[in-house]
């Protein structure tokens, strides 16, 4: 009762990289062993289609478990063998002018944090256009 699905591969049937088109393989085992396995654990099935991976989008698939950043540019290759586009979302502006949500909880926690030990915390009163960003005397 031997399972022929897990025979070994003949020499002539030995992945090179290319696989010849019409060979009975699914586009699934073109890619890395790796990146297979994560995507099969982010669709939680064997079977997905090059389609289905492209419509994760970019964030999702960086944010999954086992996809590191050479992962991720293995995906993105073999998603463009398929004829799809994976990018990185362009960043909005300059990133230090407005804060993320992460960042902006963090510094109002810090604000809180601060004002249950006494001090009083002032949002500042210019965008320090000319100055060193310096709190100015108590008179002023």
């Amino acid at each position: 009762m031997a399972d022929d699905s897990r025979s070994s591969v003949a020499p002539d049937d030995a992945p090179s990289g290319a696989v010849p088109a019409g060979d009975g393989r699914s586009p699934i085992d073109l890619l890395p062993t790796l990146q297979r396995n994560a995507l099969r654990k982010i669709f939680d099935r064997q079977h997905f289609t090059p389609e289905e991976v492209a419509a994760l989008g970019y964030r999702r698939l960086q944010q999954a478990e086992g996809i590191g950043s050479k992962g991720l540019q293995a995906i993105s290759d073999w998603l463009r063998s398929h004829g799809f586009a994976l990018t990185p979302p362009e960043p909005a502006g300059d990133p230090r002018s407005v804060p993320g949500r992460k960042m902006q909880r963090s510094i109002e926690v810090a604000v809180r944090l601060l004002q249950t030990h006494g001090y009083l915390v002032q949002p500042r009163l210019d965008d320090g256009a000319g100055e060193s960003g310096n709190s100015r005397g108590a008179g002023a």
